[in-house]
């Protein structure tokens, strides 16, 4: 590991070293965070003034487009991560005043619709062929529209304007998330990769109601599901509506609380392509994905999961946390920092805790299950575009960049870089970030600092904040511009050694890791039928949980399946798979 940090260190003084030759001495860091990643907000009151910036001292990658470019952008956005002003759209994010300002350039709002109704509309643009100018595109999508001709080459734009920080980024995965997004030579989308151990779920739990009930922390299924009745049993919200286990209609996000954990208990991958002796088969129709929704029916039966989950979103998931009305959910590292942080800050007695993912009585442990393929999404500019776009891409990208990741920020763009001012980092309509190794580096250097008490070494702007909320959770420091529930957010979502990040790394460390096999581009019927599939799954998992139709729905179900597509999926997944070997 220490080799290992050894390593990113050097890297990293490389790109530092880059950047400060082409910023004229500036400082500047490499950084990145699960689609969904939480914000870190600023801990200093900044100015309210902004900068003037000389001509000189603007650095190749973030000089304004000769003549005022307006660019077409959609947004799908949920809620923001940090507490911005009552109002705040993505089209008044203040991160699109620093791109007029700074760039030259002006977002043209095609539409912006809540999170839930993202792909639709996007759907609905592909269908007219009205898209916008620059998109954010999941695996399929690229695919599709790169197979059609419909997405510029950002080669050149790239190898011209791309900044010390962000080629370090691509550098560190040997250029290979560059090479998921290069057909025939032309790169069509500018990847965003990230350490697929992110993905891996914790049971989430409230600490303060298992001690007020004097029960232990749970170590089997059974004893998750004890835990969950009784917390409804006993009213611990004091609400009259307590739910013990926070799920959501989509059983497996892959970025909220959701489902995952209790597939992953059984052995059951339902998303994922799974490796049986050099055969790749689908999660989806397996045994132990049948044995996994047996135990959530048996949990919807006994009360332990919320009796509306069906028809509950994200967001009003998210408000049933944040009010104080949940006891257990299972999702990734980043939760303390959104929306728990927000659950706090209510009630500052709540004392939410990690744990690993628990089997049933005498099964084995479980595994988490997570990508091969390590990018998250592609940010494109349509053949359709204005003149220019692609320079201005990657310029949007360098600037996002250089707000989230340099120590002098606020000196460089004022006041507008903060939450509470209106900026919401990922709202922006294309951004990188450190997803890649950020949480890695961030929690052994602030770790090493804590014990040190030399922060020297720091080099972003995050690691500086992430040993601030230290001083605030464990020394009692009190600060005027990081309240104890942001503090306590960011500290346990990425330094505490049992909290977010922590416990990750000992799962990780384990070895008890599945990969989702299948990494190639979507196969002809995947393009087909597999959101035809994906509705039938939600439906039939949806009802069989409640109970709606009978246990041998399940057989009728696979078959299906088989029948209207995933039979020839699987046969066109697995010829792609051989030839990739």
């Amino acid at each position: 590991m220490k080799r290992g940090l050894l390593a990113l260190a050097l890297l990293m003084s490389m790109v530092l070293i880059l950047a400060a030759c082409n910023r004229g001495g500036e400082e500047q860091a490499a950084d990145p965070t699960p689609e969904p990643t939480p914000q870190a907000e600023a801990t200093t009151t900044p100015d309210v003034d902004e900068p003037e910036v000389e001509e000189s001292d603007v650095p190749f990658y973030l000089t304004p487009m000769a003549d005022r470019l307006v660019i077409n952008v959609g947004a799908s956005f949920g809620t923001p991560e940090g507490a911005v002003p009552p109002g705040t759209t993505p089209e008044t994010n203040t991160f699109n005043e620093l791109v007029r300002d700074h760039l030259n350039v002006e977002f043209s709002y095609m539409w912006m619709v809540p999170s839930a109704q993202g792909e639709e509309r996007f759907q609905l643009a592909l269908a007219t062929g009205d898209v916008p100018d620059i998109m954010q595109l999941g695996r399929r999508d690229f695919a599709e529209l790169s197979s059609f001709g419909m997405l510029r080459d950002l080669r050149p734009a790239f190898d011209e304007f791309v900044s010390p920080g962000i080629r370090g980024l691509f550098e560190y995965f040997n250029d290979g998330p560059l090479e998921l997004a290069t057909r025939d030579g032309q790169l069509l989308g500018i990847p965003l990769p990230t350490d697929s151990h992110q993905q891996i779920q914790l049971v989430w739990y409230r600490h303060d109601w298992l001690e007020a009930l004097d029960l232990s922390v749970p170590t089997t299924m059974e004893e998750l599901i004890d835990l969950a009745v009784a917390f409804v049993e006993n009213d611990m919200s004091g609400q009259g509506n307590t739910t013990g286990i926070g799920l959501q209609q989509t059983l497996v996000t892959t970025w909220m609380p959701d489902a995952r954990g209790i597939f992953h208990g059984h052995g059951a991958f339902p998303t994922a392509w799974i490796n049986r002796g050099g055969e790749l088969i689908p999660g989806t129709i397996q045994p132990e994905t049948r044995d996994a929704l047996n135990t959530l029916r048996n949990m919807y039966s006994v009360g332990a999961i919320h009796q509306e989950f069906a028809t509950m979103n994200m967001d009003q998931l998210t408000a049933e946390i944040v009010g104080d009305r949940v006891g257990i959910v299972l999702g990734e590292w980043w939760l303390p920092n959104w929306p728990m942080n927000s659950n706090l800050e209510n009630n500052p007695d709540a004392d939410w805790r990690a744990t690993t993912l628990v089997a049933p009585a005498g099964a084995p442990a479980p595994h988490a299950v997570i990508s091969r393929n390590n990018v998250v999404r592609y940010t494109v500019v349509s053949a359709n575009a204005p003149a220019g776009t692609e320079e201005a891409l990657m310029k949007i990208l360098n600037l996002h960049w250089e707000i989230m990741y340099s120590l002098d920020a606020e000196e460089r763009f004022g006041d507008r870089i903060h939450p509470e001012n209106g900026f919401v980092y990922n709202w922006a309509p294309a951004y990188l970030n450190m997803a890649g190794f950020e949480q890695y580096l961030n929690y052994v250097m602030v770790n090493e600092a804590i014990l040190s008490g030399d922060t020297s070494a720091f080099f972003t702007s995050d690691q500086r904040d992430l040993f601030y909320a230290h001083t605030i959770v464990n020394e009692g420091h009190v600060s005027e511009t990081m309240p104890f529930h942001q503090a306590w957010g960011l500290y346990t979502s990425r330094v505490a050694h049992h909290g977010g990040w922590g416990m990750t790394m000992q799962v990780r460390d384990s070895g008890r890791i599945l990969f989702n096999e299948f990494y190639g581009d979507p196969t002809p019927t995947e393009m087909a039928v597999a959101s035809i599939l994906s509705d039938m799954w939600a439906e039939f998992s949806a009802r069989y949980i409640m109970g709606a139709i009978d246990y041998d729905a399940w057989y009728t179900f696979v078959e299906d399946w088989l029948r209207l597509g995933g039979e020839a999926w699987t046969a066109e997944v697995n010829e792609q798979f051989s030839a990739m070997q």
